[in-house]
């Protein structure tokens, strides 16, 4: 099981999707600065799932459900992928946390994790990450895992994004 020493990283399941789609389609605040900047329709939630979570435990790209060890409850998504920015395809990790566990230093335990796991299990010599470039609470959290800037790039689906990297 992928876990931090206050989260685990579990696979969708059909317990865990209320409180994802209260996430990703009601949430404003916590939609604002990821993805499209906006709540997701009904439609993108369910095409978001479909497309973009894990369904199996030896796949290692996409997003699992972050699940609190102490509660058991989902608070947000997390995971590495494959994508294509500045012309070169990179790894990816990112997170989303509902707002109720920001500023607890979950993001920056959660990016450990995902760099170590990158290193150590996948065998990648480097990681990067986006974010908006509002967004000062991800940023300072990247800053933490000493992630330094590599560019930026605008898309009609994210954005304004800064993306840096980190060698592993």
């Amino acid at each position: 099981m992928l876990q931090t020493e206050r989260v685990r990283f579990e696979l969708l399941n059909s317990e865990y999707i209320t409180d994802l789609e209260k996430l990703f389609c009601k949430n404003i605040l916590v939609m604002k600065s990821t993805f499209k900047g906006r709540v997701f329709t009904k439609k993108e939630f369910e095409n978001l799932l479909e497309k973009d979570f894990l369904k199996k435990e030896e796949d290692q790209f996409g997003f699992r459900c972050v699940v609190s060890i102490f509660d058991n409850k989902v608070i947000g998504v997390s995971g590495l992928h494959k994508l294509n920015y500045l012309e070169k395809e990179y790894h990816e990790f990112g997170f989303i946390l509902n707002e109720n566990y920001w500023g607890k230093g979950l993001a920056t335990e959660i990016g450990s994790f995902w760099l170590e796991y990158a290193k150590n299990e996948i065998g990648l010599t480097e990681l990067i990450a986006t974010v908006s470039p509002t967004n000062i609470a991800s940023k300072r959290v990247l800053e933490k895992l000493k992630m330094e800037y590599l560019g930026e790039f605008k898309s009609k689906e994210r954005g304004d994004r800064l993306v840096l990297r980190k060698s592993i």
